[in-house]
């Protein structure tokens, strides 16, 4: 598998959980993004590696990889692992402020970046309210304790940070913009062209100057026929989750549904 040099650390990190694995241990990786969640999973099954994703709740983007014992192959929830003695090392806080001034995910984000952490370190940040003015954060164990002492304030505002049980987070909703539409072909610059609302040149070259990932990898060849369901991301225009793209029309043209992640 040939995905260039930003892997080859994570490859390396893999190896590491995977020889703890073999010691009879639980190898927990740091918190992945949905790109490095893909190819963490396909090395460890081409190896044959039992494992799983969690990222503290279902739907998760951000997740940890576990890597198990041979005993514990039929394990596929960290909740379980407390079974075999281990802890799943995944806990939530909630950040609460006063709720003065709107706040972003960035706010969050920026106010525990700026504690010197690093983002491997923090899963999902679900921003909570209205204005914002509550997040469900999830994290490694240490960072919760970390947290509750050090966090302080998010942008201007006053925090207050408790660790509480992964049942009592507030979870949005995902939010999706539907799309429909026709498209000459099920290449991939069809395809980008009509979910992005481009030209058919501009999303061509787009796809050749590697602006396109499908299913996380990029994709540079305009020809390349699109298989749903699939994810296509296009740098600058967002994330694209492609539902079906087979059906003729009368005009011998396919009909295109997908999903924009909001």
């Amino acid at each position: 598998m040939n995905v260039g040099e930003e892997f080859v650390r994570l490859y390396a990190r893999l190896d590491d959980l995977c020889a703890e694995a073999e010691r009879g241990g639980v190898g927990i990786s740091d918190f992945l993004s949905p790109k490095e969640a893909h190819y963490a999973g396909e090395y460890l099954a081409h190896s044959g590696v039992p494992h799983f994703l969690w990222g503290g709740y279902e739907g998760a983007e951000r997740q940890r990889i576990y890597v198990l014992p041979e005993y514990m192959e039929s394990v596929s929830d960290a909740s379980a692992l407390a079974e075999y003695g281990f802890d799943g090392d995944t806990v939530c806080v909630r950040i609460s402020t006063d709720g003065y001034r709107r706040l972003s995910h960035r706010d969050y984000l920026g106010s525990m970046l700026g504690l010197g952490v690093e983002r491997s370190a923090l899963g999902d940040i679900l921003v909570c309210g209205e204005s914002g003015e509550s997040a469900t954060v999830f994290c490694k164990r240490a960072m919760s304790v970390f947290f509750c002492a050090e966090l302080k304030k998010v942008a201007s505002e006053k925090a207050r940070v408790e660790e509480i049980a992964a049942d009592e987070a507030q979870i949005p909703e995902k939010r999706f913009q539907p799309i429909s539409d026709t498209v000459a072909s099920a290449r991939i610059d069809c395809v980008v062209a009509a979910l992005c609302s481009l030209s058919r040149e501009k999303a061509r070259t787009a796809v050749e100057s590697g602006l396109v990932e499908l299913d996380f990898e990029c994709e540079e060849r305009p020809d390349r026929t699109v298989s749903a369901p699939c994810l296509v991301s296009v740098r600058g225009y967002g994330r694209y989750r492609v539902l079906s793209v087979n059906d003729k029309t009368k005009k011998g043209r396919y009909r295109l549904t997908a999903e924009k992640f909001l």
